[in-house]
């Protein structure tokens, strides 16, 4: 029997097709709440991954509840077309999804939302994507015997927004890992690959993809105004990390005639705990988030931050972040030099930050994501269809 409550053992199929496509926070998100289950799971709780063929699993090695089973890599609509079938072959009691679902099929689900920005900011996708995700998660949602969420901002959001009892929406966190422990030789490679880049202290970091939601433009707009005006911060660079999506270059755009702002795309996981480790602080300023969790990884090494006081944000850093109105040039611009110039609120944050951090511990995550499949399995076949 399970810590995560009382019962007999779970049998759960967990759609991790997309693992290793680079799928951003949805990715660390699954990564995460595997190594919560690997730790918390009891000796009779059964875990079926659907992987690409040749996906490292690292949060399951050794551990005799879960097993990896390889599947093809295919476009959504064909894989979520085949998906039933598999299910039915593998007669799983509950199947976990991210984001979308199969339409059809026997199997109860427990489907995964990270936000719902495509509902509330449609302009920062594509037309074809937003239309996609506003016609089907909704369908998804209402057909789930439970809806995982990361935060209780995204839990009222889904609750209110497609109008389903709120006890079928369970929040289950993002894990915060601990600093990446590397020895001297990556510490070397990394540090040397910074370089090359001119990525050298002092520098402001931000650490994440480039939807256009994360309001990076402004951000740059912002710190260009506060290497104007405040001279003792002149040496300063500006350091993005993150896959570009959508919207063109718009980002190099606001950065154009600078030097100090440096573009890294997408980073491996020894840059980017060099990169947490040595700046002076992280500026996360998103429009809209379901939880954010690069704020919490800057905590985790003791790097204070400046974030947004809108949606999950405030619910995620708490006190332990200097918050600030992330549509507000004038208010952004105040905050990194806030937080880079003041002495006693750097010392506070850098106090606050790891204790914050540590409360999102895979314990956590892993008890929060058994007692949601627990319930999802208890649902009634009846009530795993529900309309407006």
């Amino acid at each position: 029997m399970s810590p995560g409550g009382d019962g007999p053992g779970l049998n759960v199929a967990i759609d991790g097709s997309f693992l290793g496509a680079g799928r951003g926070g949805d990715e660390t998100f699954l990564r995460g709440l595997l190594a919560g289950l690997a730790g918390r799971a009891g000796p009779d709780d059964a875990f079926t991954v659907l992987a690409p063929h040749g996906a490292c699993l690292p949060e399951l090695a050794g551990n005799p509840g879960f097993a990896a089973v390889p599947v093809p890599a295919r476009p959504g609509p064909w894989h979520f077309a085949t998906l039933p079938g598999r299910l039915r072959r593998l007669r799983p009691d509950l199947a976990l999804t991210v984001t979308h679902a199969p339409l059809w099929g026997a199997t109860p689900t427990a489907v995964t939302v990270g936000d719902l920005s495509f509902v509330h900011r449609p302009r920062d996708y594509p037309a074809r994507t937003a239309a996609r995700l506003r016609a089907l998660v909704p369908r998804h949602v209402r057909r789930a015997a439970v809806v995982l969420v990361p935060s209780e901002f995204t839990r009222d959001d889904v609750v209110s927004t497609y109008r389903v009892p709120p006890e079928v929406v369970r929040v289950v966190p993002n894990r915060v890992a601990p600093p990446l422990a590397l020895d001297a030789d990556a510490v070397a490679t990394a540090d040397a690959w910074l370089a090359a880049r001119r990525v050298v202290p002092p520098y402001l970091l931000y650490l994440g993809n480039l939807h256009p939601r994360k309001n990076v433009p402004l951000l740059i707009r912002a710190f260009r105004q506060v290497q104007r005006d405040t001279p003792a911060l002149s040496r300063h660079r500006l350091v993005i990390a993150g896959g570009r999506w959508w919207r063109g270059d718009q980002e190099r755009v606001a950065a154009a005639g600078s030097d100090r702002v440096v573009f890294l795309g997408r980073v491996d996981d020894a840059v980017r705990a060099r990169l947490l480790g040595g700046a002076d602080a992280l500026a996360y300023v998103s429009l809209f988030e379901g939880f954010g969790l690069p704020p919490l990884e800057a905590m985790a090494h003791g790097t204070p931050v400046l974030a947004s006081a809108t949606t999950s944000l405030p619910e995620v850093c708490g006190d332990a972040a200097l918050l600030v109105d992330p549509a507000d040039g004038a208010a952004v611009a105040g905050g990194i030099a806030r937080v880079l110039t003041d002495g006693s609120l750097r010392a506070r944050l850098r106090r606050d930050g790891p204790v914050r951090a540590a409360r999102y511990h895979a314990d956590r995550v892993g008890d929060a994501a058994l007692a949601a499949f627990r319930f999802g399995v208890r649902q009634p076949a009846a009530t795993r269809e529900r309309t407006v």
